[in-house]
């Protein structure tokens, strides 16, 4: 499974993660983020982006290392 992130979407560079999810597609995770926040699929795309993130073992003590 992959892991996949809700952001706000926003013109500045400044964007907000808001949840983490592990699911086995991107299409089942803006479904759940959907159902979650009670819009549809449409109005979710409007207002948040769902993007797959990178899975790092590394922690903030370990980052340099």
């Amino acid at each position: 499974m992959s892991k996949y992130a809700l952001y706000t979407k926003s013109n500045t560079e400044n964007r907000d993660q808001i949840n983490v999810i592990d699911m086995p597609s991107i299409s089942q995770a803006e479904a759940y983020f959907a159902g979650v926040k009670h819009l549809s699929l449409t109005q979710l795309r409007d207002l948040f982006i769902v993007k797959e993130i990178n899975q790092s073992n590394k922690n903030l003590l370990y980052a340099n290392r």
